[in-house]
């Protein structure tokens, strides 16, 4: 077992001193801390961030590449009446920016704590000006609400997507009966049919008391729309819970489904990133291509090296993760891309021989061994491993400890530094090598 512990180990009260981080989870970019339910995009020559606000109408940020942010402040400089009419509180949750042509709309919701009374609506910006990003804005009120006592569903968390065919769709919800996906007008950006809104069920957390589930993210890839979703609890600090799960459909409405055919309905989910002290409960990403062709996947975290408010530790923090695929189409965790810099610096390798940090299923890391003869050796057991192409396998004796779990065809990454799999749905395994990362956190 490795005896390194997660860089910043603080204070009694943060998390168990005995937790052990995996590199590069802990790394953050300068300007990343208060950041809730992120959403990254690109325009012009510069990035982006929207956020859920504490006491204004969305915060935005900007960055020339995503390793330092400048607050520049609210999307607009008060709310609208409609809102202040319904609401006592002054968060603006999760916004979600779509660029239709030149103009950019960036949905929003407000919720009463608690209860499924909530709206969803809309501003928009017809000339925006990265020089100016905060000019321009125009409220355009409503798109969808949910009453207590009305409505199974819940109007917070948009996700809106435009599809291959240039349809619009809008996914929401979370807890009371799931995840939910209507079709918008592409020239109003409200509901398609207001009178009789077709409201499809997509995605619930059975497993769970309470359908814990929320925030919504798509993605297209290949043939598929993937359907990114934050199971459990968030808002806790590092009691939080939240970790990212996805499926997917060959049709934007539906139905998606795990990797068996299960829908997500029913629960089916395939896991894709949970935390690793101290990176605490990652979720409510949002997923975007970036310029380079790299598939992107902001969110935010609990940051256990940082208090928070009250008596909770664990800064609501920024990261932004590049997603790999595997060759049967589904995403998986890379590394952070504030590790880029030393990523770049990094000794290139032709094969896997050498010395891992390995990780099953976001628990303590372990030190792992790949030796020229295709031995494997991890906790005292022997198995083998071996590579094709860019693939990885490792196969250990049937009476090994349930933490070394069989790995076939792992997407091996940056020169041969890096290789993650899956084992099942659930078992997300990753390895790196001990010397890439050099720094440990990230300024």
């Amino acid at each position: 077992m490795l005896t390194l512990l997660a860089a910043g180990v603080m204070m009694a009260g943060s998390f168990p001193a005995e937790l052990v981080g995996f590199p590069g989870d802990a790394w953050t970019s300068e300007g990343a801390g208060n950041v809730h339910d992120p959403m990254v995009f690109h325009y012009g020559d510069r990035y982006f961030c929207v956020c859920t606000s504490g006491n204004s109408f969305g915060v935005m940020r900007s960055s020339p590449d995503m390793k330092k942010w400048t607050v520049l402040g609210p999307i607009l400089p008060s709310f609208p009446e409609w809102l202040t009419q319904r609401y006592r509180h002054r968060s603006l949750w999760a916004p979600n920016v779509v660029r239709v042509g030149d103009v950019l709309r960036v949905y929003y919701c407000m919720s009463n704590w608690g209860v499924n009374d909530s709206v969803i609506g809309f501003a928009e910006c017809d000339h925006f000006d990265p020089a100016h990003p905060q000019t321009g804005w125009e409220d355009h009120g409503l798109v969808l609400d949910s009453k207590a006592g009305r409505d199974t569903f819940n109007a917070i968390d948009p996700e809106v997507m435009i599809d291959r065919t240039g349809r619009h769709w809008m996914y929401f919800g979370s807890y009371f009966d799931g995840l939910h996906t209507v079709e918008l007008d592409p020239a109003t950006g409200k509901l398609k049919d207001p009178e009789h809104p077709n409201i499809i069920s997509t995605a619930r957390n059975t497993g769970e008391r309470g359908d814990p589930l929320e925030a919504t993210a798509m993605c297209q890839h290949g043939g598929y729309y993937y359907l990114f979703t934050s199971y459990g609890l968030a808002g806790q600090g590092i009691r939080s819970t939240y970790r990212i799960m996805v499926g997917r459909s060959t049709d934007p409405a539906g139905p998606f489904t795990d990797a068996d055919g299960k829908s997500m309905v029913d629960g089916g989910h395939v896991n894709v990133l949970k935390g690793s002290p101290p990176m605490f409960a990652a979720g409510h990403c949002h997923i975007f291509q970036d310029t380079d062709g790299r598939y992107l996947m902001p969110y935010h975290f609990y940051d256990s090296r940082h208090y928070w408010v009250r008596d909770m530790w664990g800064l609501p923090t920024l990261q932004v993760r590049e997603l790999l695929w595997s060759a049967d189409g589904w995403p998986l965790p890379g590394l952070p891309i504030e590790c880029d810099e030393q990523l770049a610096k990094a000794r290139k390798h032709a094969n896997l021989a050498g010395t891992w940090i390995l990780q099953t299923d976001f628990t303590n890391p372990m030190d792992l061994e790949l030796k020229s003869n295709g031995d494997a050796v991890c906790e005292g057991v022997t198995g083998k491993w071996s590579v094709t192409g860019e693939e990885a396998d490792i196969t250990w004796p049937s009476d090994a400890p349930f933490t070394l779990r069989n790995l076939h065809h792992a997407v091996v990454a940056y020169h041969g530094n890096y290789f993650v799999g899956r084992a099942g749905a659930e078992g997300i395994i990753r390895a790196i090598r001990p010397d890439v990362l050099r720094d440990g956190e990230h300024p």
